[in-house]
This record gives C-alpha cells, sequence and structure tokens, in this order.
C-alpha cells in the first residue's frame, strides 16, 4: 500500500481506506459466487481441514468445495460445539447436498459431517491416512537402528528419508541405497513391504468391492509382521476402515486443501496475524479464491 500511495502521489492512509472498502465488497462477492456454484454443483464434494492460528493452542476450520476447485468459508474453532454453531449461525451451509464429505481421522469432524450430512460419504483423507503407516515404518526404524552396528546405525539414520519415499519415485541411485539399507534387518524390510503394499492398494484397486477386500489381505499382511508398532497403527486402521476405504467409491483428496492452508499460513506471516475477525476473513476469501477476483470497474 506504501508503494501504491507513492505512485498514485496519495496518502497511503487513503490507499488504505479504499483498499479496505473494495475487499469489503469483493470478499462478499466472491463468496457468494463460490456458494451458488456449490449450491448448483452436481456431485458436490466438500473439504474440511482445520489450520492452526497458533500452533497447538488455537485453530479455524476451514470449508472447501473441492470439485469447483473454491474455498467457501473459514469457521473459527474446530471442536464439535464450535462447529454447530456456526452453522446453526450461518443457515446457507444446511442447505448444501453433498455426496462425499473428505476430512482427516479427527473424531469431530466425522461426528459433525454424520449430523449435518447424514447422506454424504465420508471419505478419510488419503495424505493423513497414509501419514499413519509413513510413521509406523519410520518409528520401526529408529528402534531396529539402536541393534545395529555403528556403520549401519549410521547409514539408516543418514537415508532414512529413502525409507519413506515411493518405490516407483527412487533414482537408480536410492534404489542401490535402498537394498542396503533393508538387508541391515528382517523386520525393516517386512515393515518397509506393507508400507509399499498400502500405496498400491490405493493406487491399484479398481472397484470398491476389490478396494474392501485387498484392505483386508493389507490388514492380515500387517498382523503377520507381529511387532507393537504396526498393530498399534492397525488397530487405527481397523477402527477407520470404512472410511478409509470410501476412498474408492469417490476418488477425492484434500490435496488441494493442503495448498490452500500454505496459503493461509504464508497471509498470517505476512501481516503477523489480524485482529479483526471480519477484515482477517476477507483476506483468506480473495488470498484463496484469487481466480475470482474482478478487478476494474
Amino acid at each position: 500500500m506504501a508503494h501504491a500511495a507513492r505512485l498514485s502521489e496519495t496518502p497511503p492512509t487513503t490507499v488504505h481506506r479504499i483498499v479496505r472498502q473494495w475487499m469489503a465488497v469483493e470478499s462478499v462477492r466472491v463468496q457468494r459466487r463460490c456458494e451458488q456454484q456449490a449450491k448448483v454443483s452436481t456431485g458436490l464434494a466438500l473439504g474440511i481441514d482445520d489450520f492452526a492460528i497458533r500452533k497447538g493452542h488455537r485453530y479455524n476450520t476451514g470449508l472447501h468445495d473441492l470439485r469447483g476447485g473454491t474455498f467457501l468459508d473459514v469457521i473459527p474453532g474446530r471442536t464439535i460445539a464450535e462447529l454447530q454453531d456456526y452453522y446453526q449461525a450461518q443457515p446457507i451451509w444446511q442447505t448444501l447436498n453433498p455426496v462425499a464429505v473428505v476430512m482427516d481421522l479427527a473424531q469431530g469432524y466425522h461426528t459433525f459431517v454424520k449430523e449435518m450430512y447424514p447422506n454424504a460419504i465420508r471419505i478419510a483423507n488419503r495424505f493423513h491416512v497414509n501419514r499413519y503407516v509413513t510413521d509406523a515404518l519410520q518409528n520401526t526404524r529408529k528402534l531396529v537402528q539402536k541393534s545395529l552396528s555403528p556403520f549401519a546405525k549410521a547409514d539408516v539414520k543418514q537415508h532414512f528419508r529413502i525409507l519413506g519415499k515411493r518405490h516407483d519415485q527412487l533414482t537408480k541411485d536410492e534404489m542401490d541405497i535402498l537394498k542396503r539399507l533393508l538387508g541391515y534387518a528382517k523386520l525393516l524390510r517386512q515393515v518397509y513391504e506393507w508400507k509399499e503394499a498400502f500405496i498400491a492398494w490405493y493406487d491399484c484397486s479398481p472397484s470398491y468391492v476389490i478396494a474392501q477386500k485387498g484392505y483386508k489381505r493389507w490388514l492380515a499382511q500387517g498382523k503377520a509382521i507381529g511387532h507393537p508398532i504396526v498393530e498399534s497403527c492397525l488397530k487405527t486402521m481397523l477402527n477407520w476402515q470404512e472410511e478409509i476405504c470410501n476412498y474408492h467409491q469417490l476418488r477425492f483428496t484434500n490435496a488441494a486443501v493442503e495448498g490452500k492452508n500454505n496459503k493461509i499460513k504464508a497471509l498470517q506471516r505476512r501481516h503477523y496475524f489480524t485482529r479483526n475477525w471480519e477484515c482477517y476473513k476477507q483476506h483468506i476469501l480473495l488470498e484463496c479464491n484469487e481466480e475470482w477476483i474482478q478487478y476494474g470497474s
């Protein structure tokens, strides 16, 4: 704004006032267009995910139209009570009729969606689910490396990221390193193969029925390893079996949502946060729906 004020030879306070007035009008227009698109959308899929205001302390929730690629609204808080209060105050969102809602494995979100959109398919976000399996692999790696020789321990610790990468994305040099790492311990090899089998299940299941059968085989593969770290992960994967398998009914993820969350985090850093809630919300709506903004008269 200071730069614009210098170019236009206008007082910075005047430029700031004009921009604030424009934001107030344009953010409402953009949000209404996004709302209308969501209401008339056939096969509407919603994405719900939280983002931190102050990590570990305060969070907001973003509501997204995944098929339309738009950010619909900022919901203050992320608890069931906060979500319910907001939906009561904003009845427009109760009129939506999504066929699916994608979210992480937070129980509060799933309980809320069951209440608000009982006919929607609840899909566990693929990338959040993958993280549970990858974390089990890395926890196994940390355990295994304690019993290795000093050279092997340093080798595994140095190249731990290679274990987390998809096998089909490894370079030739990385494959050679991976072969060496997996040769250090049978348990590490078993858990790595189990992790790769899960990625293959997500990618290759041709139908929902086949996906359910494949998921049970993958659970059995993990159970056969018989290690507490894997069994702890399997407990979560079994509890959320339906929501995880629902990905193969409608292949939606919250990948675009994570991109929008990154924009919001960058916005908050640039502005050192904003105390005015309305101004804060206007910034987010315009930042995340920039392709809908109209400039000029």
